[in-house]
């Protein structure tokens, strides 16, 4: 029985008050981070794959325009931002080479559906706020 519905409580909106950074590119990555992840088709479990396969691809090309704005300007807290980065795709990659497995892919739908948008929001209004404050000071 397949238990996956496709809802409107899923889906996660971009929301101007919390998300906008007031920097370009880095609201663009995200808007584009969002994009994908609300394009998941929820009544199956190969697209939950697919779409995260997406994500770290994307995550992967968003994190280094970021740490490239980092080195660039001299960011203090570079080592802490970087560390998050790299610790969320090790997280995604590690959920992708789970889901080989039914077990696996029950993990990576909850890891897709629960974890994710709670860390957006997190680095968010904390690490990426705190860069594009630092940017709008020194650029």
């Amino acid at each position: 029985m397949n238990t996956l519905r496709k809802t409107e409580e899923f889906y996660k909106p971009f929301e101007t008050e919390k998300h906008q950074l007031n920097n370009d590119v880095m609201d663009e990555l995200h808007h584009e981070f969002l994009d994908i992840y609300n394009s998941v088709d929820t009544t199956n479990i190969k697209s939950f794959q697919e779409k995260l396969t997406v994500l770290l691809a994307h995550s992967k090309k968003h994190f280094s325009q970021e740490e490239e704005l980092m080195d660039a300007y001299g960011y203090p807290t570079s080592k802490e931002h970087k560390d998050e980065h790299n610790k969320v795709l090790a997280e995604m990659q590690y959920f992708l080479d789970l889901s080989r497995t039914l077990f696996g892919q029950k993990m990576l739908k909850a890891y897709y559906m629960e974890k994710i948008p709670s860390w957006f929001d997190l680095h968010l209004l904390s690490m990426d706020s705190d860069l594009a404050y630092f940017l709008k000071k020194v650029q």
